[in-house]
Parts: structure tokens; C-alpha cells; sequence
């Protein structure tokens, strides 16, 4: 078939291609701006700023951090989504946007239209507790929460979030029952949770905060306890079995569908040196997060089986999002 001035269309997709191969080779040739899609302060933003620093000084061009909050992460994720395919525009994803939410209700945004860079780290949960109770053990806790079935509530950082689903999994497991608080975004909860207006949160940007005495930390679900944290329990201290579930909680790169497999390879190669370095282990644990670097093909792997797994924990656990 011909187009304009005699060329093919044949010919056409042959130069197209060739421009994209030019531009590969090129790349990065000016900033990155890597999409937070949530509030300035949370884990995810703080996961993102550590692996720009690193990032950039290994591919020679800064990357911007850039929040945008709003519709439990669906505005952020949107902007990628429909952004050009070129590798100037990312999403630091936690596992809700790209394999919960999208199951259980609609979303502004087609997880199919981003594909997977690198996987980053995986959170460490931290289970905190306001200071308002002065519960001190995770047993006293449950003992007081038992006795005021639905009183309590524990927040997150939007439904359909790692951490609502974290809520929902830990009150079944301790056999206690709690009302869910969606924020806009966990920073959003503080103040509530010095307050005692909710008594419980799950993200591990509270550490600073239990370190300081204004939270109280009562276990952390991984198996040895945190240095920053030494008199805080692990989960199987304290006699709590979550089978596995925080395994599949993770932060990760993506970028929009059809950027060039040679882009992809470039930063997921960046994102792994980042992760070896020497300091970041250190410094991600300084935010409760583990070093847990996936490339970009192990990690799409892992994003279509963690797509079925919280499909069928959603309707095994019969929750509604809407």
C-alpha cells in the first residue's frame, strides 16, 4: 500500500522505527521526571527520592521526583499511563495501583498501559499503634480492642492501598474488629493518630515517630527485629501468622507501554546499581524498607502473579471498595 510521495507504509513504520532505535541510543539526553503519586513525606516518596540521587549520577541526567496525589494514587498514575513512551516520564508504583485497586473497582487509569521497569524495595511492616490508649504491647491492644468490638479504627492511605488491605488481613488474623479511615495520603493520618482519632496505622514512614516516643510501635512483620527499633517484636513474637501477605508489598519503576525494550534495559541496569550500593540498604532501612531489586523482565513476572493473588484475596476476604 502507498502513502504520500510514493512511500509504503511499509517504509513508513521502517523509519518510525529507525527514529525510535536513534533516540534509544541517545537516551537519556535531558531530565527525567519520576511520578510520585502521592503526598510529599510517605514511603513512596521517600523510596523514590533515594533511588533518584543514585539513578541520576549513574545515567548522567538528573531525575526529577514530582508528587501527585489524589484518587488513592490513580492521578499519578494516569499522568504515566498517557505519557509519551520515550523514558523521560516514570511512576513509582506501590503494589495497590498496578495489582489491587484495578481488581476491586475502577480506576482513572489502565494498568495494561504501563509496563515494568525494575521492582525497588519491599516495606517493612511496622505496626503503630497511638499513644493515646497507652496500650504498650500488641496482647494489651488486642485485649482492649476486643472489648470495644468497632470502636477503633486503624487508617490508610486510600482504599484499595497495601495498607487498607494490610488492616483487613491483620484485624482477621488477631481476631479483633476495626473501622477503616482512608487518607488522601498516610501523612494526612498523623495528626489523627497523635490525637487518638484513629488508633492505628501501617507504613513505615511512622518509624521516625515511634523512634521519638509519639507512636508506639508494636511489631514489626519481617524475621529479626529492625536495628532502628530493637524493643519492638517481630510478628511471630507476638503470635501473629500473616501467611506471606506483606511478601507481595513492594515499590517498583514503571514507564508507559511502548517505551523502547533498550530505555527499559538502561534503567532497570540503573536501578540495580543503585540498589548495590553500599549505603542504600542502610539508608532504606533508615525508612523500614528492605533493598529488593527485580529487573525489569523477573519483575513484570512478578506483577502478573501478584495480579491474581490479590484478584482472589479480595473476593476470598469479601471486600468492597466502593
Amino acid at each position: 500500500m502507498i502513502g504520500r510521495r510514493g512511500v509504503t507504509l511499509g517504509g513508513l513504520a521502517a523509519l518510525a522505527s529507525t527514529r525510535v532505535q536513534a533516540q534509544s541510543t541517545n537516551w537519556p539526553a535531558k531530565p527525567i521526571r519520576l511520578i510520585v503519586p502521592y503526598g510529599p513525606g510517605g514511603s513512596a516518596d521517600q523510596v523514590a527520592r533515594l533511588y533518584a540521587e543514585k539513578m541520576s549520577a549513574s545515567l548522567g541526567q538528573q531525575i526529577i521526583v514530582e508528587d501527585k496525589p489524589g484518587a488513592s494514587g490513580g492521578v499519578g498514575a494516569q499522568m504515566v499511563a498517557t505519557a509519551p513512551p520515550d523514558g523521560y516520564t516514570l511512576l513509582l508504583s506501590p503494589t495497590a495501583i498496578m495489582a489491587i485497586t484495578p481488581a476491586a473497582r475502577k480506576v482513572p487509569y489502565n494498568p495494561e498501559d504501563l509496563v515494568a521497569v525494575a521492582r525497588l524495595s519491599t516495606p517493612i511492616l511496622v505496626v503503630t499503634l497511638t499513644n493515646a490508649l497507652g496500650a504498650r504491647s500488641w496482647a494489651e491492644f488486642v485485649v482492649l480492642a476486643k472489648a470495644n468490638p468497632g470502636k477503633y479504627w486503624f487508617g490508610s492511605s486510600g482504599l484499595g492501598t497495601i495498607t487498607h488491605l494490610t488492616g483487613e488481613v491483620l484485624t482477621r488474623a488477631a481476631g479483633i474488629e476495626m473501622q477503616h479511615s482512608p487518607y488522601k495520603t498516610i501523612v494526612d493520618a498523623t495528626g489523627d493518630v497523635f490525637d487518638g482519632r484513629i488508633q492505628m496505622v501501617f507504613d513505615p514512614s511512622f518509624v521516625p515517630y515511634a523512634k521519638a516516643g509519639k507512636v508506639f510501635a508494636a511489631f514489626v512483620d519481617q524475621p529479626a527485629r529492625l536495628p532502628d527499633l530493637p524493643d519492638t517484636p517481630t510478628t511471630t513474637e507476638v503470635g501473629l501468622d500473616l501467611k506471606g501477605f506483606r511478601a507481595r508489598s513492594w515499590f517498583g519503576l514503571f514507564a508507559p507501554r511502548g517505551t523502547p525494550e533498550a530505555v527499559l534495559k538502561r534503567l532497570s541496569d540503573a536501578a540495580a546499581q543503585a540498589a548495590a550500593l553500599p549505603d542504600m540498604k542502610e539508608k532504606l532501612l533508615l525508612v523500614a524498607q528492605n533493598v529488593e531489586h527485580q529487573s525489569n523482565t523477573d519483575f513484570a513476572r512478578q506483577v502478573r502473579e501478584d495480579q491474581v493473588y490479590f484478584a482472589k484475596l479480595l473476593k476470598d476476604l469479601d471486600i468492597k471498595l466502593e
